[in-house]
């Protein structure tokens, strides 16, 4: 065993080496149809060479035959019930190849995603997550791996739940977390290389880093950007170039020793774990170690890399440094009647609509409160947050005090927040600091212990004394930002108080925050008292203001504000640009949808034009923002769901030759020997919102079967799934059966190992996306 201390120790004294892939190299042994953890049990043999290969040529770490392994993944298989024996033996496999060499090699159990999403990305749920990986934690520690590695990870939710998870069994055991990224440093639930930086940085972990996906040019571009957005350890893992077919299976366009040619350039980067994925054989880990024999490591410095204090979203980052941050306020049922009863009943159509406005108004986060929080359970609040981060690319201030609540919605929420807030008291900061230490985020540190001090001195020992606390716990000062109290002037508070804590706070470096309002309460004319404050804050060094964003006076003196002291002028929103209907399903607000749809009704528009020409079309608008990565799945998902209900009325509302007359049908499956099943589940739901009908004939599924529910289907386009590299040649298969069955239908296939070349060897037709295949679908059917 080694301590994360010693594992730290190693990494910045020389590069360690990873071992690369193993279904490819598995297969060519002729084991591809075997599950690849089934192995340890029926092929060890087979498992142990390809380990004492991978020693010989180099790796300092070898990862167990695990990645799969996880009881959803396994149950895939119908192997959930050898779960413990697979990581038992998978463990002492790996151990004994490792035991080979004259030199320390370490053992990592490997450890990778459900296939269930966590919602809005999936289905499941980040509780179902965070059991699956804490059971497979568990094993391979009890197993007696070094260390763990989670890798190949494409939504940010879901790496959430794996690290707590990892962290509940074990606070000792060295930890790697790696997300997938595009060419464009994107994953697929559109988590950036600085999103992933900000939120798993938080989660206590040893080593970020990426693989999969792209091969070592692309991801030396995405190592570089990592690079600054973070100060641990680094590591990657890439591709073996891109894929092609040979005739048999696909194989990749890099060479071991093309590959090798990056090794210093990752070295450079600040690599301090380089390995191989997809494609990669123990002749590309030799090619790497002989390239880096005699390099020094880069020695990456933490000053070296300039944090400010940052939230984020699941989708973007905000930094606080050098940027002021509005928080828009609105998300408060306090005094609104209509918005109180809706959130307490659970429909979150008005609060959605609060959601759009402050985003359309420039709020750069937003601060939500639920009033009274006896008239919501964990689940509401869960439903609540799940609705609000699909609705809205904008970070999130949970401003919660019922810690069961909190502690739900800081698990469900795929980003670093903003936890609202927390006195500096003993009992508040022992309440508090502990889930923000385990979930992460940045702290609102209230300055005041039990009772506020009336001076500036008095608030800034009250945060002195909150932060040494925070420190001893290994927490960091980039986790807080200070509210100076901003108390109302009309009960006779002193606002030069706040304003002193202010500046106290400004030249001790720590970032600030108020909840402007609160000065104006009960007096008249409070926008012009909320703006006269905001402006002589602003002018001390306040980072942050909650405040309401669609207050003319208060926004336009801010940027007013903000342009004398920083010279900068902000940038500010195009509300021209944004199409309503557009912006009605991204923000999933049905009843606006339903709306905007009965008004063309109304006007005499046939419901088929309305359904293929308005709602069709503002579809087609929502997959464009997809493609050009304004959005990401999530929004895509989130307005596709949204656009349901109101294509069905409209199908409803045709006659009965009408009704037939959409966009077409289409049959979905993945592969056989091919159990993955995200994509196509994503791109059945995008061809279901752009009027499609969609059977999808599931996973795993031969050729034998597409083709007999082909020919008693009927429809008018096949779409084949075939996610892994062994599994791609399939595709092949189905057309010829198709063809062979006397079933003419064309075919279009996607997934991580296909292209365009593939596609067209194969006789059918590539889409690389969700929306490709809509607009491919589309053009297939006529339009």
């Amino acid at each position: 065993m080694i301590s994360r201390e010693e594992f730290k120790e190693a990494l910045e004294t020389r590069t360690l080496m990873l071992d690369g892939g193993y279904g490819t190299c598995f297969f060519d042994e002729g084991l591809g149809g075997v599950p690849a953890e089934l192995l340890n049990l029926e092929h060890p043999l087979s498992v142990e060479k390809l380990h004492r290969e991978y020693v010989d040529a180099g790796a300092d770490i070898l990862l167990t035959n695990t990645f799969c392994g996880n009881r959803p993944k396994l149950a895939e298989n119908s192997l959930q019930d050898k779960i413990a024996e697979i990581h038992r033996e998978a463990v002492a496999i790996a151990r004994r190849a490792a035991s080979c060499a004259r030199r320390r090699v370490l053992v990592f159990g490997d450890m990778t995603s459900t296939g269930r999403l966590p919602k809005p990305a999936g289905s499941g749920s980040f509780h179902d997550c965070l059991i699956a990986y804490r059971e497979q934690a568990e094993l391979l520690i009890n197993a007696g791996c070094d260390g763990l590695i989670i890798e190949t990870i494409t939504d940010i939710k879901e790496l959430k739940a794996a690290l707590i998870a990892v962290r509940e069994i074990s606070v000792e055991i060295p930890l790697i977390a790696q997300m997938a990224f595009d060419s464009s440093g994107t994953t697929l639930t559109g988590a950036s290389v600085e999103v992933f930086a900000a939120v798993a940085g938080d989660l206590d972990v040893d080593v970020l880093g990426m693989n999969c996906l792209v091969g070592p040019a692309e991801t030396l571009q995405n190592l570089r950007r990592l690079a600054k957005a973070t100060t641990l350890p680094l590591s990657v893992e890439p591709n073996a170039g891109d894929p092609r077919f040979d005739g048999k299976m696909t194989v990749y366009d890099t060479s071991a020793a093309e590959f090798s040619l990056y090794a210093e350039e990752f070295v450079e980067a600040g690599a301090s774990i380089i390995g191989g994925c997809c494609g990669t054989r123990p002749d590309y880990i030799k090619a790497l170690s002989a390239a880096l024999k005699g390099v020094v490591p880069a020695g990456r410095r933490p000053r070296d890399v300039r944090l400010g204090t940052r939230v984020a979203s699941r989708t973007s980052v905000f930094d606080l440094g050098g940027n002021f941050c509005v928080i828009g306020e609105r998300i408060n049922p306090t005094g609104k009647k209509l918005l109180r009863s809706s959130m307490r009943s659970g429909d979150w159509a008005p609060m959605l609509e609060e959601v759009a406005s402050q985003g359309r108004e420039g709020a750069n986060a937003l601060d939500i409160n639920f009033g009274v929080e006896k008239f919501f359970t964990e689940e509401s609040v869960s439903d609540a947050i799940i609705a609000i981060e699909g609705a809205t690319p904008l970070p999130l201030s949970l401003d919660i005090q019922s810690l069961d609540l909190l502690e739900r919605a800081l698990a469900e929420y795929p980003g670093r927040p903003l936890i609202n807030s927390s006195a500096c008291d003993d009992e508040s900061l022992a309440a508090k600091l502990p889930l923000l230490k385990k979930y992460g985020g940045v702290m609102v540190l209230l300055a005041m212990d039990k009772d506020i001090p009336e001076s500036p001195a008095g608030r800034f020992e009250a945060v002195k004394r909150a932060l040494a606390r925070a420190l001893a716990m290994g927490l960091t000062r980039d986790r807080f930002i200070v509210d100076a109290l901003a108390m109302s002037v009309g009960a006779g508070c002193d606002h030069r108080a706040t304003l002193g804590t202010l500046r106290m706070c400004a030249e001790d470096g720590l970032n600030t925050v108020l909840g402007v309002s609160n000065l104006s309460h009960g007096m008249p004319n409070r926008s012009g008292i909320n703006a006269a404050f905001l402006s002589q804050a602003v002018e001390i060094g306040l980072s942050a203001a909650i405040i309401n964003s669609g207050d003319n006076v208060v926004m336009e003196t801010l940027y007013g504000a903000l342009l004398l002291k920083t010279g900068k002028l902000e940038d500010r929103l195009d509300e021209s640009a944004l199409d309503p209907l557009v912006e009605a399903l991204l923000s999933g607000r049905s009843k606006t949808v339903s709306a905007l749809v009965d008004e063309k009704l109304s006007s005499g528009m046939p419901p088929l034009e309305v359904s293929q020409n308005v709602l069709g079309e503002a579809m087609e608008k929502v997959g464009a923002l997809y493609e050009s990565k304004k959005i990401f799945l999530p929004h895509i998902l989130f307005a596709a769901e949204t656009a349901f209900p109101v294509f069905d009325r409209l199908r409803g509302m045709m006659e009965g030759g009408e009704a037939s007359r959409g966009r077409g049908k289409v049959l979905l499956a993945t592969v056989e020997g091919d159990i993955h099943d995200i994509g196509k589940n994503i791109v059945a739901t995008v061809l279901r919102a752009g009027g499609f009908e969609v059977a999808d004939a599931g996973k795993n599924v031969s050729s034998a079967e597409i083709l007999r529910q082909a020919a008693e289907l009927a429809p008018d386009i096949v779409g084949l799934s075939a996610m892994m590299t062994t599994t791609v040649g399939r595709v092949s298969e189905v057309v010829a059966a198709l063809a062979e069955g006397g079933v003419s239908v064309p075919v279009i296939c996607g997934g991580a190992s296909m292209n365009d070349e593939l596609a067209n060897l194969f006789g059918a037709r590539y889409a690389r996306d969700s929306n490709a295949a809509l607009s491919l679908c589309r053009s297939l059917v006529g339009g």
